[in-house]
């Protein structure tokens, strides 16, 4: 499957992520909020990190598993998050955004663009995504996108100070009615 190469909605642009983009990468990356609420993120955040995490995705693009994208600005082409969409009949769903922008909508804008495409054209029936218990934000963001609530997975995922939670969110197609 290919995927969208691009997609926006006139204020965010999904797009391939670049080697331009290493810079603010690392800068979101090193963001104690960043690190707090997405498990594996190195520590400290390095160039040669970003540089490894564009590579990656422009492999995990030539397979059949996943969509990693840029989220920039609609008009300057400027990173401002990233967030990736793992494709099978369930698929799920990541995304970060730079501290500079939170609050101003950016995630939200992003996650529907992504999620809706997933399951009108990308074949997915049903999409998850976790959020940490105190992220409060990212599920603000979920519940704005039209991701349902659906409840704890306890001992989750392994993060720096041990396992945690995750909330669970999901979308169907019947949910964009």
């Amino acid at each position: 499957m290919q995927g969208p190469a691009e997609l926006t909605d006139g204020v965010v642009r999904l797009r391939m992520l670049r080697k331009s983009d290493v810079p603010m990468i690392v800068e979101a990356c090193s963001d104690p909020e960043t690190l707090r609420f997405i498990p594996q993120i190195p520590e400290p955040y390095s160039d040669e990190d970003a540089r490894t995490f564009v590579a990656q995705a422009a492999e995990r693009w030539r397979g059949d598993e996943a969509r990693p994208m840029a989220i920039a600005d609609h008009e300057t082409g400027e990173l401002v998050g990233a967030i990736e969409l793992r494709l099978g009949e369930e698929g799920s769903i990541g995304y970060w955004v730079a501290p500079r922008v939170r609050g101003r909508g950016v995630a939200t804008r992003a996650l529907i663009l992504l999620a809706r495409w997933a399951v009108t054209e990308g074949g997915v029936e049903r999409l998850v995504l976790t959020t940490h218990p105190e992220n409060i934000a990212s599920q603000r963001v979920a519940e704005k996108a039209g991701f349902v609530r659906e409840g704890v997975l306890r001992s989750d995922l392994r993060f720096r100070e041990g396992r945690r939670d995750s909330i669970l969110y999901s979308l169907l197609p019947s949910d964009l009615d």
